[in-house]
């Protein structure tokens, strides 16, 4: 009779260089807290947050996120397989906050110049409240295929929603100087690499650049301003 084979653990190199070994059962567990919200998770990926906007991708360290959580590297890697996954879920968080910013209730009942200043402002807003990480998203986006994916499919989302928006009101509600699918693909690059670079600029030039691109928005889109300036 042959001996029982033992699982072989598997090795994970994390971006310090150290090798770290994980088993079936602490990809599961770690499966597991992922699934179900733990508070600790939470602290981490707010540490890890903290981290990379502080720092930037490149100097963070499971050991700083780790330290900045007020925990430990073994603790760290309990719930999180390397920063790469925690910058993953950093991710994941920020997307989820930029699409939520464009979900208004009623929206069709609505004046169109009042739909384009709210949800302006609100994505604006949003990248800003995350520092520097929606720069260094789209930045990561270039070398990682799963950042890559889920910011892609968020901006895609957003452009098609943008571009249903628009394509449904009157004719003579708009008068876009660019078919509409083309115009929001543009007015969204705008926004995304205009904002992103105000992460940690002053309320004033914040408050310039969104004042701006509502107004920028606005004679591009071509819709009649009853408003007073935003």
């Amino acid at each position: 009779m042959s001996p029982p084979r033992t699982r072989t653990p598997q090795h994970q190199r994390g971006p310090d260089k150290s090798v770290v070994t994980t088993s079936a059962a602490q990809e599961r567990a770690r499966a597991n807290r992922r699934e179900a919200s733990c508070p600790r998770r939470e602290e981490l990926l707010a540490a890890a947050a903290a981290c990379f906007d502080e720092l930037g991708y490149a100097a963070t360290t499971v050991e700083l996120i780790a330290a900045r959580a007020r925990t430990s590297r073994p603790t760290f890697y309990a719930y999180l397989r390397s920063k790469d996954e925690a910058f993953l879920a950093v991710t994941e968080q920020v997307c989820a906050q930029l699409e939520a910013t464009q979900q208004l209730p009623d929206i069709h009942s609505l004046p169109p110049v009042t739909v384009l200043r709210a949800t302006t402002r609100a994505f604006a807003e949003a990248i800003f409240s995350n520092g520097s990480l929606v720069a260094q998203i789209d930045s990561r986006a270039a070398v990682d295929l799963e950042v890559d994916e889920l910011w892609s499919t968020l901006r895609r989302r957003l452009e098609r929603r943008f571009t249903h928006y628009l394509s449904g009101l009157e004719p003579t509600a708009i008068d876009p100087c660019a078919p509409p699918r083309r115009l929001v693909s543009m007015l969204s690059d705008a926004i995304v690499c205009g904002a992103a670079r105000l992460g940690h600029a002053s309320d004033e030039d914040r408050e310039r650049f969104v004042r701006d691109h509502i107004r920028l928005t606005e004679r591009a889109v071509g819709v009649a301003d009853t408003l007073p300036d935003p």
